[in-house]
């Protein structure tokens, strides 16, 4: 390699909006990042792999970005354009367009972000708008003997995919998290009446979730075709294949989110049901016991004569205090039994 190399930095700030990092993998050596103009990708050698990370919203900025190594000729248009195919092939190299997923606590709800992948001879380039957690990770990594420099560029950039369908889990993870908390708070003595709306706002997220990871349906069923790259070896292959088992297991873990929430309305619908005969049962016992008191009342206010009636206030007070034991009676009964709490 020509040139000199600066320091590996490991900030947690992104490279500005326009601006690249240049990681160097060297199997034979150190991985370090390497300044620009040090990095000469017609002379990387068997054993080292450039990963160039650009972050842009702007085409053309992304098109002067790649100019420094003269690999504006690269047909990036294909995948800047999201209603075309998000994969595409030209001779070495190949490129994919795809969805990182992140959770928005505050929100609730799954939130996408757009990447590109570009690889080709010893070289892997990733063009992506904001900060991207997994491809960060990776990037700060402090082994600097990592030997990832032993990969080639086809496999570093299914390691790239496989850590995007990892994110794809931990965003499952946290809707999961999210979710159990809110059974937890259904499952309380007194339910809240907010319980739906968030459910709704859940379901609502899950199928975004499903949606953004359903996109990349094309891009893994195309990088297992014969037809797509035809002089990858058995190794590549193979771990393409692997790639495409596990997107198909993200995709039942979001299949599983979705019947979660649907066994949480489930749920929910049970409890409201249950406070519904709590108070249904409540309202019918104390119909119950007035109804007795008011036959009680009706049996003393009948025009009849009785020894009772003769004892003035003092018997005016003994049914009065009937009645009062009357109701502590049932009441005591009622909470024997759970009708009362």
């Amino acid at each position: 390699m020509g040139g000199e190399h600066a320091p590996r930095h490991h900030d947690d700030a992104p490279p500005h909006d326009g601006g690249a990092r240049v990681l160097l993998f060297d199997a034979e050596g150190e991985d370090r990042e390497l300044a620009f103009d040090a990095l000469d990708p017609a002379r990387l050698a068997e054993h080292q792999i450039a990963w160039i990370d650009i972050v842009t919203d702007d085409p053309d900025a992304l098109r002067a970005t790649l100019a420094r190594w003269k690999l504006d000729t690269l047909p990036i248009a294909p995948l800047l354009d999201a209603k075309r195919a998000p994969v595409f092939t030209q001779d070495d190299w190949w490129g994919a367009r795809a969805l990182s997923p992140a959770w928005d606590e505050a929100r609730e709800i799954g939130v996408g972000a757009q990447w590109m992948l570009i690889v080709g001879p010893n070289l892997v380039i990733t063009v992506h708008r904001r900060r991207m957690p997994f491809l960060d990770t990776l990037a700060r990594r402090d082994d600097s003997g990592s030997r990832v420099g032993q990969l080639d560029a086809d496999s570093f950039a299914a390691a790239l995919l496989d850590r995007m369908l990892t994110a794809y889990f931990d965003t499952v993870d946290a809707f999961e998290d999210r979710l159990d908390k809110l059974e937890v708070d259904i499952l309380q003595r007194r339910i809240d009446t907010q319980h739906l709306p968030q459910l709704r706002r859940l379901r609502r997220a899950v199928s975004m979730l499903r949606r953004m990871l359903s996109s990349h349906r094309d891009l893994f069923d195309a990088l297992v075709r014969p037809d797509f790259q035809p002089d990858w070896d058995e190794k590549v292959q193979k771990q393409f294949r692997a790639l495409e088992r596990r997107y198909e297991r993200a995709v039942d873990a979001v299949e599983n989110a979705r019947d979660l929430v649907i066994g949480s309305y489930e749920l929910l619908s049970t409890r409201l049901s249950q406070r519904t005969n709590e108070t249904m049962r409540l309202l019918t016992f104390v119909t119950v016991m007035l109804g007795t008191l008011a036959v009680a009342a009706g049996v003393l206010g009948m025009n009849f004569k009785a020894p009772l009636f003769d004892t003035g206030g003092v018997g005016f007070w003994i049914a009065v205090g009937g009645m009062v034991a009357f109701v502590l009676l049932a009441l005591g009964v009622a909470r024997w039994r759970g009708w009362w709490r």
